[in-house]
């Protein structure tokens, strides 16, 4: 009987917890956030891919001169909360140049649109080795969660021998559902 109730009773404070804990709801203020410069207009948008939130950002770069530009990547840096906090990573590059800042830039011809999901170094998780796979090229990266507050790019665009930096966040909060 001593155990019957016992068993009962973990059932029942599981379920307890379970049922009493606040779900939350990812949110961004504004949800895209645009920078229209002289020569480049620049988007930034969080995503939530796979997950209830926000884990990548979606940055877009249009070129709006005659002249081509290019991302400098080993000097973009990841925003959070106003403060420079590391690099990013993306489909195709690997971790190991981004330690080493051998980045190759991102060259965006005179009048075009350049598109890139990125994720923050800092942020990023690897998968154990005994759940990576062979044939996937991004079989050791997963997107963490962007935490609550201002987050960010500080872009670093490169023109015409020229170094220019735009900066662009949005503000990422969790709300309580009830």
């Amino acid at each position: 009987m001593a155990r019957t109730f016992f068993i009962a009773a973990v059932f029942l404070a599981a379920f307890m917890i379970t049922a009493c804990q606040t779900q939350r709801i990812w949110i961004s203020s504004p949800g895209h956030q645009t920078l229209n410069g002289g020569s480049y207009d620049i988007v930034l948008e969080p995503l939530k891919q796979e997950a209830d939130f926000f884990n990548w950002f979606r940055l877009t770069v249009k070129n709006k001169t005659t002249l081509d530009m290019e991302v400098d990547w080993n000097r973009t840096r990841y925003i959070h909360n106003g403060k420079e906090a590391g690099p990013f990573v993306f489909a195709g590059v690997v971790p190991e140049s981004v330690r080493n800042g051998t980045v190759p830039g991102a060259l965006i011809p005179a009048g075009t649109t350049f598109v890139r999901d990125i994720i923050p170094f800092k942020l990023i998780a690897f998968t154990p080795l005994r759940d990576q796979t062979i044939d996937t090229e991004q079989r050791n990266i997963l997107p963490g969660l962007i935490p609550e507050g201002e987050n960010g790019v500080s872009l670093i665009i490169l023109q015409n021998g020229k170094r220019a930096r735009a900066r662009v966040s949005v503000n990422i909060e969790a709300r309580k559902i009830e």
